[in-house]
């Protein structure tokens, strides 16, 4: 028999000591001495048939089995003391499976809370950082557009700045040359008598004015009507030596002299004697 320290319990109604019998008082004894065994009955003999049975099986399951699982087997096979149907014990083992699976169980829901949460949170980091870019593009779109508008505004000022300054500067033109070309009424009469020889005959400038003094103009009136009227120097030297011509003979060099004479510069009597054919 292994040495098995585990106390098996002991069946109800069943004699945890070895039956002994003796005759009850009164009853003959036998010729050795001792009084008659009576003889026992059918009942009494299946009960301790019975009896003798379960502590037969108790005692294989405690002797044969293993330590660990002889328990769980001793007590599924044992009966109660009703004779009625068996009745199972519970299993360590099942136990300790049964808090295992819970544990697992509430660490895959301990995990899968943590990674919700974790979900959830970097959902939240992500719409912060997208709302936190699109603030700051619309400040920059803000702060450019305000910069566009104010260099525009800028821009604009300026324009109408020069604007204004080159209306006034025309203004003050239009406003010296009116001035420059007004006229008192003695150069209006200088102006007037200037044309009036011209359309007589040929003058140079400088004879011009002297014919305008001769009349008795100023010189400073004198030179501004003939400054101020549409005269081609050149074209009134060729007339006058064409009427030198109509009137004498010259040689070319005779006729630019006399020319000069008249107050044309030496460039404008060539051009005339040139142009009447000399």
């Amino acid at each position: 028999m292994s040495d098995n320290s585990y106390q098996y319990p002991t069946p109800e109604r069943v004699p945890t000591a070895p039956l002994t019998w003796a005759p009850p008082q009164g009853a003959p004894l036998t010729e050795s001495g001792g009084r008659t065994k009576p003889k026992m009955g059918k009942g009494k003999k299946a009960g301790l048939w019975a009896g003798g049975l379960v502590v037969a099986l108790i005692a294989i399951g405690a002797t044969g089995g293993d330590p660990k699982t002889a328990p769980t087997a001793a007590t599924a096979a044992s009966v109660t003391t009703t004779g009625a149907a068996t009745t199972p014990v519970s299993s360590p083992t099942a136990t300790v499976d049964m808090a295992a699976a819970d544990k697992a169980a509430a660490d895959k829901a301990a995990a899968d809370k943590a990674a919700a949460d974790k979900a959830a949170a970097d959902k939240a980091a992500a719409d912060k950082a997208a709302a936190d870019k699109a603030a700051a593009d619309k400040a920059a779109a803000d702060k450019a557009a305000a910069a566009k508008a104010a260099a525009a505004k800028i821009a604009a000022a300026k324009a109408a700045a020069a604007k204004a300054a080159a209306a006034k500067a025309a203004a003050a033109k239009a406003a010296a040359e009116e001035a420059a070309n007004a006229m008192t009424v003695s150069q209006e009469q200088a102006v007037a008598k200037a044309e009036s020889y011209l359309e007589l005959t040929a003058f140079s400038r400088k004879g011009l004015i002297e014919q305008l003094r001769f009349e008795q103009f100023s010189k400073a009136d004198a030179t501004f009507a003939v400054d101020h009227i549409t005269v081609n120097w050149k074209e009134q030297a060729a007339k006058k030596a064409q009427s030198y011509l109509d009137l004498t003979p010259f040689s070319r060099g005779g006729l630019i002299s006399q020319l000069k004479f008249e107050g044309f510069t030496t460039a404008q009597a060539t051009y005339g004697v040139t142009a009447v054919g000399l």
